[in-house]
């Protein structure tokens, strides 16, 4: 059975190195993000061993306590020469605080706060010294790079069923069209048998990156703005592709009446009736009574209220109330089931809630 999943995910460069203790309370956007992305959207650059650390008072009218880093530059890449320079950076954990050891060599990618002050922290590319090495080769290198920026990243298809939370990778997808434009110019490549493609030789500038998807595949969320703030500069983005069925459907009371506000839930077919985690968004009815899910994995399903469970539940849970399958029946082998296919859109017609007792 091909497996189906529930969303396209866009992953912009790489996955953000965060040590685990911090990423409870941190929360970083695309730090792990290659070094020629980085290196020319920070302030300064340089390698350096840290001499002392220092606890501060709150700094940038902040209330957090931070820490003033004191560095002996090894080696300045940009902006940044041999010498003795002071760093602020927070405490550790929610504040995104980077734990530097007095003593230890590091790579540190700085940007300037609002009072003139370099900043880092762990949602930057700052790291030992022993674990740069991509960072340093290309830095060491990228005065005598060719100019002009570089775009780069790779699609794979990405999917789950629809009785499963995670999802399986299959894979990169060959011949994806991925278009590039600005006020300037348009560029269209295609990924090749590994899924990755190219576009060098890029102007600075904001561009705007679209992914065109075979057949089938969701088409949200396809289309990004990058900036090449550098002719040595570039942007690396990947894309995970899924497929998507949509369904949507109305419910009323035990009179024919729409209900807004209610949450419907869908389950896979052979999953109803057991009160499974809910593996779906859970979609609310508008004004009208209607519902919709529009990032559904292709299956078979069924769909209603209360056929859910959450996927922690407290001692003595007990539902909000009983399960009503649509078309409005209580027992899960009597539900009507639905095949959404990838690409697809159906009406599931009319779910009909049973009249209260106190009503």
């Amino acid at each position: 059975m091909t497996v189906r999943r529930i969303r396209v995910i866009v992953a912009l460069a790489l996955l953000v190195f965060v040590r685990p203790e911090d990423a409870r309370a941190c929360s970083c956007g695309s730090g792990g993000a290659p070094p020629c992305e980085v290196a020319w959207t920070s302030d300064a650059v340089f390698a350096g061993t840290v001499r002392s650390i220092e606890p501060v008072g709150g700094l940038e009218n902040s209330s957090h306590s931070s820490n003033l880093v004191t560095i002996e530059i090894e080696r300045g890449f940009i902006n940044a020469s041999p010498g003795t320079i002071q760093v602020t950076t927070g405490i550790g954990g929610s504040d995104c605080g980077y734990r530097f050891v007095t003593g230890r060599r590091y790579i540190i990618y700085a940007s300037k706060t609002e009072s003139g002050r370099l900043s880092t922290g762990i949602c930057s590319r700052t790291r030992p010294l022993e674990e740069a090495a991509e960072d340093v080769a290309y830095l060491a290198t990228a005065a005598q790079l060719p100019a002009g920026g570089r775009l780069y990243g790779r699609v794979t298809h990405s999917q789950r069923e629809s009785f499963e939370a995670e999802p399986v990778d299959y894979g990169p997808l060959e011949g994806v069209t991925i278009n590039l434009r600005s006020a300037a110019f348009s560029r269209d490549v295609k990924t090749d048998r590994d899924g990755r493609y190219q576009i060098a030789g890029l102007p600075v500038g904001t561009m705007t990156l679209t992914v065109i998807p075979p057949a089938g595949f969701d088409t949200r969320y396809l289309e990004v703005t990058i900036e090449i703030p550098d002719l040595r500069a570039c942007a690396a983005r990947d894309f995970q592709l899924s497929y998507m069925a949509q369904a949507s459907g109305l419910v009323v009371d035990a009179t024919g009446r729409p209900l807004p506000g209610v949450s419907v839930e869908a389950v896979a077919a052979e999953l109803a009736g057991h009160q499974p985690p809910p593996y779906q968004h859970v979609v609310t009815t508008d004004e009208h009574g209607r519902f919709e899910f529009d990032d559904l994995p292709p299956g078979l399903y069924v769909f209603g209220v209360n056929l859910t469970k959450p996927e922690w539940t407290p001692p003595g849970y007990k539902p909000v109330g009983p399960a009503v399958f649509l078309p409005g029946t209580s027992v899960a082998r009597e539900a009507a089931t639905f095949e959404l296919k990838a690409d697809q859109r159906v009406d599931v017609g009319v779910l009909r809630l049973p009249k209260r007792g106190s009503e």
